[in-house]
């Protein structure tokens, strides 16, 4: 696949073909008889029989009752319209899938059936459970101990607090309370009102990291109860202002006369908060981490790219960023098989992220055999160097590799640099970075493989790219060309 993402002609229909018998998720094409046409090899597994007893087979005989399903999806295909994704279970097994389908067109732009793709989610769906019964478990325990949950929205000053509050003033969930809106505070005692705010700004001003106040609310029955709530900022924007916070509220009226009891209470709210914020984290690394290598996913690489190079501070921001990709990794793949495939390229993510030794710097993987690096406060020079470090890390792996020339795993990598410095011409975003190392990529492999090319922006907007050798900086050897001002939006 070229840049630009297009495919060559060359590639052979029986290249396409032994792609999708061999794609890493179970494929299926659905007729408009209801029909299985077609499939691939991860489809045989997912039902435990060979291809050519499930080509021709009618869905239902294949997943019962999956028949309106998939006459609903093709209605909607015809119409033009998209087919929602969603989870089922094969009958017999006990994995959980996600299902996924795209009209499949003949030459002439018809409908003839549908491309459905089942992705086992079996392990995430495990984990997501789990933390769901977790926070059951903790939301039954703050019930139990009056207590409940607020999160205060930091720049709107809005608050919204769990369901089971009004249970804590003695009102019913359906009831309405007086006095209660969702700016923050509202419910405080006026006359603690200015104790409390303190407490707040103290928190916000960074003088403490716990915010904690004890106040009184007014209870249904008219009378003052004596709340003590406790929280911590749970999020903050790029440049580290507190965005939201994340607290619990407990009614200490009884504490209040009884001191003993008030300890007991603070160290089972103390751990329920921590389970809160751990749960919180959890699902936070999930989601920005690629399972396969523990690199960052794209997704962290998205955020960590676009907040360095709108980060301010007493010097403008500057960064390097590397597009690394593995050699000849498809017929890597061919030859040894995709298990030894994802070996590889957990030890190609061991050996980068090892090479980078920097707090700022941030290694990840950008999807199949490509990765990405985003080098903070770094010039061409320095990136030179990294990359440099990066060869050789992979080539000392001495991975075999009877599809390379050279017998072993290596890859190219392609450097591009973003100087904050740069005059507001330039128009430096995202999308242009990154498609400058693409390019640098691009180049890196066309001319051999297991090399470095570097590309910059240029202060007119075009990019200049330099052939950099697999020799030390000081004695690389630079070809130069110019090309078309990029246009950011593509």
């Amino acid at each position: 696949m070229v840049a630009d993402g297009t495919v060559p002609e060359t590639i052979e229909l029986t290249t396409l073909s032994s792609a999708y018998l061999s794609a890493p998720v179970a494929l299926a094409m659905i007729g408009r008889d209801l029909t299985c046409m077609n499939g691939n090899r991860r489809l045989a597994a997912m039902f435990g029989r060979p291809l050519e007893e499930i080509v021709g087979q009618d869905v239902d005989t294949l997943v019962p009752g999956s028949s309106d399903l998939v006459r609903r999806g093709l209605a909607r295909a015809i119409a033009g319209a998209s087919i929602d994704e969603r989870e089922m279970s094969i009958p017999g097994r006990d994995n959980i899938y996600l299902v996924t389908a795209e009209p499949f067109r003949d030459v002439s732009g018809t409908v003839v059936g549908l491309s459905i793709a089942f992705v086992d989610i079996t392990e995430r769906r495990r984990t997501t459970d789990a933390l769901a019964e977790m926070e059951q478990s903790i939301t039954f325990a703050l019930e139990n101990a009056n207590q409940w949950i607020w999160e205060l929205d930091i720049p709107s000053n809005t608050v919204r607090r769990s369901p089971h509050w009004k249970h804590g003033l003695g009102y019913a969930s359906r009831e309405e309370v007086s006095g209660t809106d969702d700016v923050a505070w509202s419910v405080v005692n006026p006359e603690d009102r200015p104790y409390v705010l303190k407490r707040y700004q103290d928190l916000l001003d960074g003088r403490t990291d716990l915010f904690e106040a004890t106040y009184r609310v007014s209870h249904k029955s008219g009378r003052w109860i004596w709340i003590m709530a406790r929280g911590r900022i749970v999020a903050r924007d790029a440049e580290g202002q507190p965005l939201r916070l994340l607290a619990t509220s407990v009614d200490i009226t009884r504490q209040k006369h009884v001191e003993q009891e008030l300890a007991a209470t603070v160290r089972q709210r103390e751990k329920l908060e921590r389970e809160l914020v751990d749960a919180n984290r959890r699902l936070t690394a999930l989601s920005e981490m690629d399972p396969l290598t523990e690199l960052p996913n794209r997704r962290k690489f998205d955020e960590v790219l676009a907040r360095e190079m709108r980060r301010s501070g007493r010097r403008p921001p500057s960064l390097a960023l590397m597009m690394i990709d593995v050699d000849h990794f498809k017929s890597y793949n061919d030859l040894h098989g995709h298990l030894e495939g994802d070996e590889c390229l957990r030890k190609v993510a061991a050996a980068l992220r090892k090479s980078v030794n920097r707090a700022g710097d941030l290694v990840t993987r950008y999807g199949g055999e490509e990765f990405a690096a985003v080098l903070a406060d770094s010039d061409e020079s320095g990136a030179l160097i990294m990359a440099g470090t990066m060869l050789e890390a992979v080539r000392a792996l001495r991975l075999p590799h009877a599809g390379s020339s050279l017998g072993h795993i290596t890859v190219s990598i392609g450097i591009s640099v973003f100087d904050g410095a740069s005059p507001p011409g330039t128009n430096m975003i995202p999308a242009v970075v990154i498609h400058a190392a693409d390019r640098a990529l691009y180049a890196a492999k066309q001319a051999g493989r297991n090399c470095i090319a570097s590309a910059g922006i240029s202060n007119d907007g075009t990019l200049s790219t330099m052939k950099v050798t697999e020799n030390a900086p000081t004695a690389r050897s630079r070809t130069r060309s110019r090309e078309p001002r990029i246009d950011p939006a593509q």
